[in-house]
């Protein structure tokens, strides 16, 4: 197996956090998954086994045919396609499992969060930071864009990590295996105003949220302190320190004071 830099491929080997992944899915016969850029087959063996479906996105043709002539097993669709472009409208009820490539982690997991039919949940191998960057608590440098956008529909934690050894061939970063479950009831708010407020939040995290704030939604900074002392929120803080219920609250004032013409 040649291993293609140009798709990101680093193909896991270790046959115990293959195992220790299928057993965090909770996996049961009725279930279908999808796995994106199954590689070697390492987790598709396994899947196949345990699920009604498996649905596996892979592509590189050349893995899609070296799969199809070993696992020949019926409850497994190969699809030959970039997981980005996939129609998720073909699926109903799923779970995602998957050792996904790290040079489109952020879209791939944005994908399936933000658009419908979103899956129940998603067990995914990531870059190590990603996984840290995804779970951060309110406080954290590593908190950002991404961390609300999972915290918005779903709650993420870190099962395990995973060394760069683990892989065919060795990467220059660990990885970890991380756990997202989809929120079946999220914040009632417009997602596009949401989080075009957190982007304005974020625009320039070593700058104070009333900075930021300011600046991007090109507020006064009179009004701005109104704002944030109306939300509970204050001023001196920086985006990164304001839980998933500030961003809420900030939201709500922003919506009901008409502040930005909505």
């Amino acid at each position: 197996m040649f291993p293609k830099k140009s798709l990101g491929q680093n193909f896991l080997k270790n046959e115990e956090v293959a195992d220790k992944i299928i057993a965090a899915a909770n996996l049961t016969d009725k279930d279908i998954v999808v796995e994106i850029g199954p590689g070697t087959g390492i987790l598709t063996e396994r899947l196949v086994k345990e699920v009604k479906e498996v649905w596996a996105i892979e592509k590189d043709y050349d893995l899609v045919d070296k799969l199809r002539k070993r696992l020949s097993n019926k409850n497994l669709k190969l699809i030959h396609q970039d997981a980005l472009i996939f129609d998720l409208s073909l699926l109903d009820s799923y779970k995602v499992v998957a050792n996904i490539p790290y040079n489109i982690t952020s879209p791939l997991i944005r994908k399936f969060i933000e658009n419908e039919p979103k899956p129940e949940l998603m067990v995914l191998m990531v870059q190590k930071e990603v996984a840290e960057r995804i779970c951060a608590k309110p406080g954290s440098s590593e908190r950002g864009l991404l961390t609300l956008i999972v915290e918005f529909y779903a709650d993420a934690e870190v099962l395990l990590d995973v060394p760069r050894r683990d892989f065919y061939p060795q990467p220059n970063v660990d990885s970890a295996v991380i756990k997202i479950n989809v929120k079946k009831k999220r914040i009632d708010a417009d997602e596009k105003m949401f989080f075009h407020i957190v982007k304005a939040g974020f625009s320039s995290k070593r700058r104070q949220i009333h900075n930021s704030l300011a600046a991007t939604l090109r507020l006064d900074q009179n009004t701005v302190k109104e704002i944030l002392d109306q939300s509970g929120i204050g001023p001196m803080l920086r985006a990164e320190d304001l839980t998933l219920s500030q961003w809420e609250e900030l939201y709500k004032t922003i919506v009901k004071g008409k502040i930005l013409g909505i």
